[in-house]
């Protein structure tokens, strides 16, 4: 046997194996080997078109056309893959379309979310965000996929987002920014992220204002309390050693504990305006209680020289809590007494105006600096404090006034001018307001 009828024995041997026909050895020829090697071919051909055909149409699955029902003709393992491939199509379909459903039902809670609130897709990129976040962060509308540095504009709460991202608990952070003080809880919500801000501004100065006003109260409390301690050691000694100081002792005593007695009850005063909630409103005659102001205040008037003059109608009703107008009243007419000058006037005026009645109460007294109108309604604020302090004044009228008149959707404003006096207008519905 020559090289050339060995070369070709050995290729149909191969060509058999490849095509599932054996030849006998001594039977091949080359007209054989050339039919078997040619079947080989059109049978590896045929395998390449059957590929690049799935190809093609896993391609089209991914690119979101619609998709023909894959049919792999051929052997028995092809027509398995086939189905294998049609049901995995079936599972990827189902999925989508559930995420589909989500998506809008994501956007639509965190619209619905009374808190400001955005949500992230898994990139990280801005995917929604309520008014409230907007409103308090300045996004624009058309801000687009904006990364959550660029929409947020807190380093801090981008680093909470990536953090949230790697951990299945919640992550919560306070921030600052832009003069606020906020607190984010940020989770994750299935692939994405959702970012959830409280705005806590208002919370710590009212936390801030608490511990003032402790601090200030407790200093105002020291004050009468030390003085009614030293004044009864003293009374105790003087009893026995000099009986004729007695009586003075005790009148001071008795200055000293009502002064006591006046702090504690604006402080119970201002307490209970403070507090929230509907009011129990009934029928006042704003009018009449004016009139009984003046007459309980009209011995302390006598006594300084001041003439207290009344411009009031016969009946001036709103609907308020009687207790809340008449602190209004006595503080405002009986300020304008005390602060005044020897010899000077109060006039108070009761007028109506636009469905609302305005209390008007003018002095002739030092007047108020400019620089202090601003805070003369701040607790325990007093621009003359020496004076204050000697008349009883606790400097916590006004602030009391403040809030009875707001906790009737009212108003109040001052007008002043140093050396010519001072003027509050109070501005109260007659009405509730809704």
């Amino acid at each position: 046997m020559n090289l050339p009828q060995a070369l070709a024995i050995t290729l149909a041997a191969v060509a058999g194996l490849a095509t599932g026909v054996l030849l006998p050895i001594g039977v091949a020829a080359p007209a054989t080997v050339v039919a078997v090697a040619a079947g080989v071919l059109a049978a590896e051909t045929a395998e390449r078109r059957r590929i690049r055909r799935l190809t093609l149409q896993v391609n089209s699955w991914l690119g979101g056309a619609e998709p023909e029902p894959l049919v792999l003709p051929g052997t028995a393992p092809w027509r398995e893959l086939g189905v294998t491939l049609q049901a995995l199509r079936g599972s990827y379909l189902r999925r989508g379309a559930r995420l589909d459903r989500e998506q809008p039902w994501r956007r639509e809670l965190v619209d619905s979310l009374v808190q400001p609130a955005l949500l992230f897709d898994p990139t990280a990129r801005l995917q929604a965000a309520n008014d409230a976040a907007r409103s308090l962060l300045s996004i624009p509308i058309d801000i687009g996929p904006a990364t959550v540095l660029q929409t947020i504009g807190s380093p801090g709460i981008a680093d909470a987002v990536r953090a949230a991202r790697g951990s299945d608990e919640p992550v919560s952070i306070d921030v600052e920014h832009n003069g606020h003080d906020l607190r984010a809880t940020v989770s994750r919500v299935g692939e994405e992220t959702l970012v959830v801000i409280a705005d806590r501004t208002r919370e710590r100065r009212v936390e801030e204002l608490r511990r003032n006003f402790v601090v200030n109260a407790s200093h105002e409390l020291k004050t009468p309390v030390t003085s009614i301690q030293t004044l009864a050691e003293a009374l105790a000694v003087t009893v026995r050693n000099d009986p004729d100081r007695t009586t003075r002792l005790v009148s001071r005593l008795g200055i000293e504990a009502e002064r006591l007695a006046r702090l504690l009850h604006d402080l119970l005063d201002l307490r209970r305006l403070e507090e929230r909630g509907p009011l129990e409103r009934v029928p006042v005659d704003v009018a009449e209680v004016v009139r009984a102001t003046i007459a309980e205040l009209i011995p302390s008037a006598d006594q300084l020289g001041v003439t207290v003059e009344l411009d009031a109608p016969e009946h001036a009703v709103v609907a308020g809590v009687p207790g809340d107008l008449e602190v209004i009243a006595k503080n405002l007419i009986g300020n304008a007494v005390q602060y005044n000058r020897d010899g000077g006037e109060v006039r108070v005026s009761l007028t109506a105006r636009d469905g609302r009645q305005v209390l008007q109460v003018t002095d002739t007294g030092l007047g108020i600096p400019q620089q202090d109108l601003q805070r003369i309604f701040e607790r325990f604020y007093r621009v003359d404090t020496a004076r204050s302090r000697e008349t009883g004044g606790t400097g916590l009228g006004l602030s009391i006034v403040r809030h009875a008149v707001e906790r009737h959707g009212g108003s109040i404003r001052v007008d002043s001018l140093l050396g010519e006096g001072s003027t509050f207008t109070v501005t109260l519905p007659v009405e509730p307001p809704r």
